[in-house]
């Protein structure tokens, strides 16, 4: 039996409406490096601004050995939403040598804190991300024995 978690939140609604609008992923063999940009966009229709301290991503992955595991990465760009407005800006991360090789991407969230410390989570496992952090082609079974 396998269990696996996945938080499941396509965005935030309420007053201050936050989406995941589109992702790219960029891999480099090599280096083993990766990197991540996610465009996000956020309403708040209150009368004050709201900040948002830099966002995390977390890159959830399952090994060839069927083990799951996470990774946390930093994004050192704060988003700040003018009040009574709607904006998009674009978050960016970038891993080297933290995810394994040879595992399949489960999942990407997002993790933002604004300034009164309420935690906010999206999913950011968009389709076309998810196809494109990959090693390669390789076996039908790649990534999963």
């Amino acid at each position: 039996m396998t269990l696996a978690a996945r938080v499941v939140l396509a965005h935030q609604q309420g007053p201050h409406a936050l989406t995941v609008v589109d992702g790219q992923s960029r891999r480099e063999l090599g280096p083993d490096t990766r990197e991540y940009l996610f465009v996000v966009s956020a309403t708040n229709p209150s009368a004050a601004e709201r900040r948002f301290k830099a966002a995390t991503l977390r890159v959830t992955y399952r090994t060839r050995a069927n083990f799951v595991g996470a990774v946390d990465l930093p994004s050192s760009e704060p988003m700040i939403v003018p009040a009574r407005e709607t904006i998009r800006t674009s978050l960016r991360f970038t891993a080297c040598n933290v995810i394994p090789r040879h595992c399949r991407i489960d999942a990407y969230t997002l993790l933002l804190v604004d300034e009164k410390g309420e935690r906010i989570t999206l999913d950011a496992s968009l389709d076309s991300v998810l196809q494109t952090d990959t090693d390669g082609s390789g076996r039908a079974t790649w990534g999963w024995d």
